[in-house]
């Protein structure tokens, strides 16, 4: 063989050895691709067994020095903490309770320390009581409200006409009517709005009115809007009142109904539905348990005697009688009351803020404003507006 021929073989074998050695090359490389993917757990051929996410070893001895946190499995990763569970039927179907345990809380604290008072407060688009103090009185007491009544009182003067926020209603020292009635500290405002006689409860403003309304036409509209003398609610706990507004006997009696005295018969419960009903136009009977029957014979309020209310019970909020105990605090509409009750007062207030309405009476307390004030404030601020 001459050297030309052994060199060719020579070549030719090397050829034919660097193409295995690239075949061998590529077949791996193939078969590790395979597994890679397959391991990655996209792309795995179901002809080839893949390993799974579970089965993949870790390592029980130190990582490399630089080596990249192994990450747990998607499987055992914690649940969000800043999700809350949503309410299960057995907290909101029928049966279930109606309290809400922050306004409970806020309800308890208020009072806190003052036996003489009760607080109930409810939705006003439902009705459902949301929180309670010193049920008995609260939703069972049989007492005059005051002047907390005027919202009803002025419902039914907006609503016959007689009078709009900004009708011209002087408020004297002294009306009469059969006895002589007086505002507190026998102020008076010759010049004032009906807003202005709301706000600053000027009882002889409303007493002066009296004639603009029949002897039963404040009773009737009572029970038509606000569903009071019905003697038909069922709340959820034995011992509940519904509120009686009688018909007027004489014109005195009429005179102490336009302020919420003589024989109007009102608790907490009572008074916080007549808040709720006049600020929304519709009546929603008071509950403490969901699903039971309801007392829904009422009719719904005229927009116009809606935004009249709401309009004064802001003013008396903010300029009127309520204007100290509201100070800085945004939402709020609402009425003070002092009922006389034989030669002592009690102490009322209501009020509005976002969903909910609050009524409280403070047994013995000499203002409304002064005694059941800082309760009602204390409560509507862990309400949002």
């Amino acid at each position: 063989m001459s050297h030309r021929t052994a060199s060719t073989a020579k070549g030719m074998l090397g050829a034919v050895m660097g193409l295995l050695l690239i075949g061998v090359i590529a077949v791996g490389g193939l078969i590790g691709y395979r597994q890679f993917v397959a391991d990655d757990g996209e792309g795995s051929d179901s002809s080839a067994p893949v390993s799974s996410v579970s089965d993949r070893p870790y390592p029980t001895g130190p990582a490399a020095p630089n080596a990249a946190p192994t990450a747990p499995p998607p499987s055992s990763a914690p649940p969000s903490t800043s999700a809350s569970p949503s309410p299960t039927a057995a907290e909101t179907g029928p049966g279930s309770g109606t309290r809400v345990p922050e306004l409970q809380a806020a309800a308890e604290q208020a009072t806190a320390g003052k036996p003489q008072a009760s607080l109930v407060a409810l939705n006003i688009h439902t009705g459902e009581i949301v929180a309670t103090v010193k049920g008995d009185t609260g939703m069972s007491g049989v007492i005059a409200p005051g002047s907390t009544f005027k919202i009803v009182s002025s419902a039914l003067l907006l609503k016959k006409g007689v009078v709009t926020p900004d009708t011209k209603v002087p408020c004297p020292k002294t009306a009469v009517a059969g006895q002589a009635f007086h505002n507190v500290d026998n102020f008076e405002i010759p010049d004032a709005t009906f807003r202005q006689d709301f706000a600053r409860s000027c009882n002889t403003a409303f007493v002066e009115l009296r004639s603009k309304i029949g002897d039963s036409e404040l009773s009737a509209f009572s029970t038509d809007y606000f569903g009071l003398n019905s003697n038909a609610w069922q709340v959820g706990e034995g011992g509940t009142t519904d509120g009686t507004v009688p018909a007027a006997t004489d014109d005195a009696d009429k005179a102490a109904q336009m302020i919420g005295q003589g024989a109007l018969k009102m608790n907490p419960m009572t008074m916080a539905s007549v808040v709720a009903t006049a600020v929304t136009g519709q009546f929603h009977q008071p509950i403490l348990v969901r699903g039971g029957e309801t007392y829904k014979n009422t009719r719904p309020l005229p927009k116009n005697v809606v935004s009249g209310i709401k309009d004064m019970m802001r003013a008396c909020a903010t300029s009127g009688t309520a204007a100290s105990t509201f100070r800085g605090m945004p939402g709020v509409g609402a009425k003070t009351g002092t009922a006389e009750v034989g030669n002592g007062t009690n102490g009322w207030m209501v009020a509005y803020r976002g969903d909910i309405a609050v009524a409280v009476v403070v047994i013995g307390g000499e203002s409304g404003s002064g005694s059941a004030g800082p309760i009602v404030r204390s409560f509507l601020s862990a309400v949002p507006a």
